[in-house]
């Protein structure tokens, strides 16, 4: 009985052993296989667990700049800096926090005013609350300025470093426009974040290559960079010169700001070519907000493809020109100005004094009927001939322009499947075609430019840290567009429309115009013209007409009010415009004989480096008079003039107080101002003549106010 009790003991405890045996070797294959898991490098799960605690942070390129054709910074990036705390950082012990708060709460009230200002007491409190709640990533500041950066480093706890005061800086661009409203739209600041304009168009360039870092996760979740092989430098973005004129661009833009006030237009658009060039001057697009106010919101002048209206007549000119069919003394019978062919019924604006009317008398008067007449009668069994001319001139073509359009034009041809009698007449005086003002500008310039057709173009310079990488010439697109000899009648009939036409109101005394008036009833789509009017009022033309230096198309559309003709909205703006560029710049200007350069010019406070290279490149003396300190380089000055030369007088200013900058351009009036974390408005163009605060008030009583400057011209 014994023995039996002693094997059935064994055969449990060899149960019991295989049992134990078998889990031991469970938990082994158990372990092995989580080990395996979470290092082997072939695994899911060991690589998730690798993102975790290290990573690939693209660290930003500063994007590039954006000059006009003087230099002037139209749009740049600078690099700005967050101030970033980490509350729990292991350097920072109780006794060190304690020990320095009540001097950084006190430095930080000091330095950041604005909406969320606080007190030193404030500061105290919020920063060691933070730390009670074991906080690692605060923001104490954002977009600081490398001066202020270069301060707050010398702060308690700030200077001890990121490991054991907890505080570092994040550095990263922040976008400036210089030019305010100017430009807005073409320069392509957008408020959406959308990039449109050269900033859209020229992105690839100006953003330039992002740079890698790696870095991994410490306690805390906080990451640290590590330096590997697998990290790259950011290479900034390319800067880009353009053509635009920061002066003619103001006029533009003001001129058009005032037709359009005047008559409350929906939207309008101005473009400034430089005849002999192609480069545009200036483009501008305003559109009236449901706030009644006018806003750069869409440009027009690329973008928008309508019915011209009579400014196309120049191309039933042309054609009846350049294939010999008129002469300047034929003439046709306008029919007292009122006509029906098929169902078209055409109506001149103004009835014709008389009953025949020569093809310079059509566009002198603009004359619907003597027009149409003219075309149908040397085109009507060959209508092809006639869209040819558009064709050649590239008016069925897009623009290769540096801002794209995303529309595209009309031009249509007997081959078009709504060709129809009416067709040939109606596109004869403007209509059953739909082209850019930028397409109008370029055929107008055509006639200015003795028939040579020039490429539109907006960027002269692509730079790569400051040298050029790439320059870009005018470019000819049809060397004989039009004969010469042909631009030479055209001129004459353009500047009659000025001289006794339909444009007589902006004739001038000092200088002649050449250019054409439009006036176009504006369609519904599939609605067709419908029985509410809108009209689309424009001129085209160039200056001085004996040796053209700028072309120039203004399109007013949708004016409210007894006025709606391109003779009276938009001629007029034409004329402002053209007047001020005229009396403002000297190559269309006569040589003035027996003047003298002053002895020693006047000029702005401002920077230092820049003064000095001008009054260098001029031959004149300066002497920067003796600084505050043997060790400190004033980078901006103000004028002590003498008679033969220029001292130069180092200028201080304190973060503490609003500095003085009135006399000085608005590039180093904003770059001080902004530099000191203080937001700026700036109205007029020119030099600051009055600052609102005044100098001298405290940066603690601005707050989150902006600083008004205003400008007047030098």
């Amino acid at each position: 009985m014994s023995n039996q009790k002693v094997n059935t003991r064994k055969a449990i405890l060899v149960r019991a052993y295989i049992v134990v045996a078998a889990v031991l070797l469970f938990a082994i294959w158990l372990i092995v296989s989580i080990v395996k898991l979470q290092y082997s490098k072939n695994s899911d799960f060991a690589q998730a667990r690798r993102n975790q605690r290290t990573r690939i942070k693209e660290i930003p390129a500063l994007r590039g700049n954006i000059y006009a054709a003087d230099g002037s910074l139209l749009a740049t990036s600078v690099p700005k800096y967050d101030m970033i705390m980490d509350l729990r950082a292991d350097g920072l012990t109780e006794p060190l926090f304690k020990s320095k708060i009540d001097s950084l709460s006190s430095l930080l009230a000091t330095q950041f005013s604005g909406s969320d200002a606080k007190s030193a007491e404030e500061w105290k409190t919020k920063l060691t609350k933070l730390r009670s709640q074991k906080i690692r990533y605060y923001k104490v500041a954002k977009d600081l300025g490398f001066e202020q950066v270069k301060v707050i480093k010398n702060w308690p706890l700030v200077r001890d470093g990121k490991f054991v005061g907890g505080v570092w800086f994040e550095e990263h661009g922040k976008r400036m426009y210089f030019m305010g409203d100017l430009a807005k739209r073409t320069i392509g600041r957008a408020e959406n974040g959308t990039r449109v304009g050269l900033e859209g168009a020229f992105d690839t360039l100006l953003r330039g290559i992002d740079g890698k870092q790696y870095q991994q996760r410490m306690p805390g979740g906080i990451w640290r960079p590590v330096n590997t092989g697998n990290q790259s430098q950011p290479v900034n973005g390319a800067d880009i010169v353009t053509t635009l004129d920061v002066r003619i661009q103001d006029i533009a833009q003001y001129s058009l700001l005032k037709g359009l006030e005047e008559t409350q237009a929906q939207h309008g658009c101005v473009m400034v070519m430089e005849t002999k060039t192609g480069a545009i001057k200036a483009i501008a697009n305003l559109r009236r907000g449901t706030d009644g106010l006018y806003y750069e919101s869409q440009n027009y002048a690329v973008d928008e493809f309508t019915e011209p209206g009579s400014t196309f007549k120049l191309l039933s000119a042309i054609a009846l020109l350049e294939d010999g069919f008129v002469n300047t003394t034929d003439s046709i019978d306008n029919e007292w100005g009122k006509w029906k062919y098929y169902d078209l019924e055409l109506e001149d604006a103004v009835k014709p004094r008389k009953k025949y009317y020569t093809l310079a008398e059509c566009l002198q008067n603009s004359s619907n009927v003597g027009t149409a007449k003219f075309v149908l009668k040397h085109y009507k069994k060959d209508p092809e001939a006639f869209t040819d001319h558009a064709i050649k001139l590239g008016l069925h073509i897009k623009p290769n322009f540096d801002i794209p359009s995303s529309n595209l034009p009309t031009i249509k041809t007997p081959q078009s499947g709504d060709w129809n009698a009416v067709s040939l007449p109606s596109m004869s005086i403007g209509y059953y075609a739909r082209i850019s003002p930028l397409q109008l500008l370029m055929l107008y310039n055509t006639v200015a430019n003795k028939g040579v057709m020039m490429q539109p173009y907006m960027v002269s310079e692509i730079r790569q840290e400051g040298k050029e990488a790439r320059k870009i010439e005018p470019k000819v697109l049809n060397k004989k567009a039009i004969r010469p000899q042909t631009t030479q009648i055209l001129t004459q009939m353009l500047v009659n429309v000025v001289d006794k036409g339909t444009a007589a109101n902006i004739k001038s005394e000092n200088y002649k115009i050449a250019g054409k008036t439009g006036t176009a009833w504006l369609s519904a789509g599939k609605q067709g013209y419908g029985d509410k009017k809108e009209f689309q009022a424009a001129f085209a033309g160039f200056f001085p007409a004996d040796n053209p230096q700028y072309t120039i198309i203004v399109v007013v559309n949708s004016p409210k009010g007894v006025k709606y003709s391109g003779g009276q909205i938009s001629a007029p703006i034409f004329k402002n415009i053209a007047d001020r560029i005229y009396a403002t710049h000297i190559k269309i200007q006569p040589q003035i004989s027996n003047y003298s350069i002053p002895e020693s010019p006047g000029i702005l406070k401002g920077d230092l480096q820049k003064t000095k290279i001008i009054l260098n490149e001029l031959g004149i003396s300066s002497q920067l008079m003796q600084p505050d300190s043997i060790n400190s380089i004033p980078k901006f000055i103000e004028p002590n003039k003498e008679t033969y030369s220029i001292k130069l007088k180092p200028y201080y200013f304190t973060n503490k107080q609003l500095p003085d900058v009135r006399g000085m351009g608005i590039q180093d009036a904003m770059s001080i101002l902004t530099e000191m974390g203080l937001k700026v408005q700036f109205s007029g163009y020119g030099r600051v003549t009055e600052q609102i605060p005044g100098p001298g008030t405290s940066i603690n009583n601005i707050g989150s106010k902006p600083i008004q400057l205003n400008l007047k011209p030098f």
